[in-house]
Formats: structure tokens, C-alpha cells, sequence
């Protein structure tokens, strides 16, 4: 299970949501890939993303991976912090 959290300007929430089906493909095409889901709390700028791998290998891919759609999330005013990789021992 893979956790990335980051923060936006709220102003910026709207931009973030057009890039939303860009970062899903993206994500969905890297190998190991079983589900990805993001989420935004619009009042404190808070994101996440929770998506859940075959290993935790997969799990473990550099964002750059991705393409340039990370960088457009940036460029639209998001801070990413570094990803978290968890083992999922339950379901």
C-alpha cells in the first residue's frame, strides 16, 4: 500500500481535479498497479492518494515514473511529500 500526502492552495483545488484523470491513468499503467484513489479536504489544503500494489516493489516507484503529469500537479500549486509504503496485512 502506497500513501502519498501533499498540500494546495484551496484556490487551486479545481486545477488539481482536471489533472486528476491524467495521474490515474498514469498510475494505473505501472505494473502492480490494483487501485488508486485521491481525495482533497478543500478547508485545510490537505491531499492524498491511497493506492494499493502487487509488492511492495511496485509499490516503491519513483514519481518521475509517471511522466510529466507529476510536474503539472506541482506546477498547479501542490506540494507532494514523499510517499509512504506500507505492507497491507488486512482487508
Amino acid at each position: 500500500m502506497r500513501i502519498t500526502t501533499g498540500r494546495i492552495d484551496s484556490g487551486n483545488v479545481d486545477e488539481l481535479r482536471k489533472l486528476a484523470p491524467d495521474l490515474v491513468a498514469a498510475v494505473r499503467r505501472m505494473p502492480g498497479c490494483q487501485s488508486f484513489t485521491g481525495g482533497v479536504d478543500r478547508a485545510s489544503g490537505r491531499t492524498i492518494t491511497v493506492s494499493t500494489w502487487d509488492t511492495q516493489e511496485h509499490a516503491g516507484y519513483a514519481a518521475e515514473a509517471l511522466g510529466d503529469v507529476v510536474q503539472k500537479i506541482r506546477a498547479a500549486g501542490t506540494q507532494i511529500d514523499p510517499p509512504q509504503v506500507f505492507e497491507v496485512i488486512t482487508q
